[in-house]
């Protein structure tokens, strides 16, 4: 997962714009977003997608998830 710089980010992400920021498909957003229980919602003019809170949310979940796989390391090695 990249770094994305929280102080840049809109107030609303579409889920076509989500996945173009975590760099991933549709199907797999969507199974992330149901495991961390982040849910889309709708924005005032009725288009379904991420508030810049829960695009934060998400994005922490999925980099320390892609994280933790990395720690695996053998000082002596």
């Amino acid at each position: 997962m990249k770094f994305i710089d929280y102080n840049g980010l809109k107030e609303f992400y579409t889920i076509s714009e989500t996945c173009e920021l975590f760099e991933m498909s549709k199907e797999v957003l969507r199974e992330k977003s149901i495991q961390y229980e982040i849910s889309p919602s709708r924005n005032e003019i009725g288009e379904g997608g991420f508030s810049k809170y829960d695009v934060r949310r998400l994005h922490n979940k999925l980099y320390y998830e892609d994280h933790t796989h990395k720690k695996e390391w053998n000082p002596w090695a």
